[in-house]
């Protein structure tokens, strides 16, 4: 199984000042203890996403404390199509600069058209027990995979709303205020389509394959879905924005949108009990995390839209030796490239003539 990642380069990131790693596996495993920079490996690899990184780090962050500031940079060489694709970003003017083939870009959303990092790591599980709103933003992430319009829909209505808010507060225009209103309506109605499609696609995949690991129930409920649910397009658009209206009121005051698809509850629930998320055993709940993404890896191979790669941070020691050997062979099936770091080799016993094998120590990396 070729690698998709052939090669890492970091100059100034983290605890490392030079770093060059060449991969030619499917499987690379980090093992070292605690601290010796296994993770900062992952998370450079993960800043070739849109967003921040696994850690969502600043820029100040990710620069080694014993270099220049803004001096750090991330470089990926990747094999597509049997031609070699290079990626890099860096700090620059006080954002994250991005470049494909020596060629500055204009978002970091491009390197999504070539790879697609998604990660798992200590505290996930929080996802179905924390906030709302970053269960949501965990959703999100993984619907955009499949529909690279949705993360534009979510910006979208983000920027239409907050001139809502300002139109309502300031201006008191009601013109305005009812084509802004037909707007937001729009955009709620695509996001939520995009959502229904990409549960509806989760479905259908948990049913196509088999896994060892525990799958939820996902589903989506709020006020959007509600209209959705009895209004065709046309009268679904009409009913959201005729809601905004009677809303103006309380959301001036509130500094709010009530009704808005980024109120949206994704509910997740044990397949059997129907237990939700939130009471159901961490054990569950991390066969949960687990199969949603080995079921996303799915998805996304047939999306065409980058290459995934998966990275899963201090993942095995929480697993069982079955389990271990249940994940290690859904991965060999899906045949995507994933990185592992762990403390201990005993860990990765499944692996044992499939994966390359990085020992790191005090950030620097040797090969076993």
């Amino acid at each position: 199984m070729s690698a998709d990642i052939l090669k890492l380069s970091c100059k100034n990131f983290r605890s490392y000042g030079t770093l060059v790693l060449n991969f030619s596996s499917k499987f690379v495993v980090f093992c070292g203890e605690n601290g010796a920079g296994k993770t900062n490996i992952l998370e450079a690899i993960s800043l070739f996403s849109s967003d921040r990184g696994l850690r969502k780090a600043s820029l100040v962050d990710l620069n080694s404390i014993k270099a220049a500031p803004s001096s750090w940079s991330v470089d990926l060489v990747m094999e597509r199509n049997r031609c070699k694709t290079f990626l890099s970003t860096r700090p620059q003017n006080g954002r994250r600069a991005a470049k494909i083939d020596n060629v500055f870009v204009d978002a970091l959303s491009q390197f999504e058209e070539i790879v697609w990092i998604l990660w798992v790591i200590p505290g996930m599980n929080n996802i179905f027990t924390g906030p709302i709103a970053d269960r949501r933003s965990f959703f999100d992430h993984l619907a955009s995979g499949r529909d690279k319009r949705h993360k534009h829909a979510l910006k979208t209505l983000s920027k239409l709303q907050k001139e809502r808010l300002h139109v309502i507060f300031h201006r008191k225009d009601e013109t305005w205020l009812d084509v802004l209103e037909k707007k937001i309506a729009e955009e709620n109605l695509k996001i939520t389509a995009s959502r229904l499609d990409f549960i509806a696609t989760l479905e259908k995949t948990f049913q196509n394959y088999h896994s060892e690991f525990l799958r939820p129930r996902v589903s989506i409920s709020g006020a959007i879905e509600k209209i959705c649910e009895t209004n065709n397009e046309e009268n679904a658009i009409w009913e959201i924005a005729n809601a905004l209206k009677n809303s103006r009121f309380i959301d001036s005051e509130k500094q709010t949108t009530s009704i808005s698809s980024q109120k949206t509850f994704w509910r997740i629930e044990h397949p059997k009990t129907s237990l939700e998320s939130e009471k159901c055993s961490t054990g569950e709940q991390k066969a949960f995390l687990i199969s949603l993404i080995l079921a996303v890896m799915r998805i996304y191979q047939k999306s065409r839209v980058g290459v995934p790669i998966l990275l899963l941070d201090d993942l095995m020691v929480h697993l069982d030796k079955t389990r271990r050997k249940n994940l290690v062979d859904e991965l060999r099936t899906i045949n995507v490239q994933t990185f592992l770091t762990g403390t201990d080799l005993y860990l990765f016993e499944e692996l044992s003539g499939l994966s390359q094998t990085y020992s790191v120590q005090k950030s620097i990396c040797t090969i076993i």
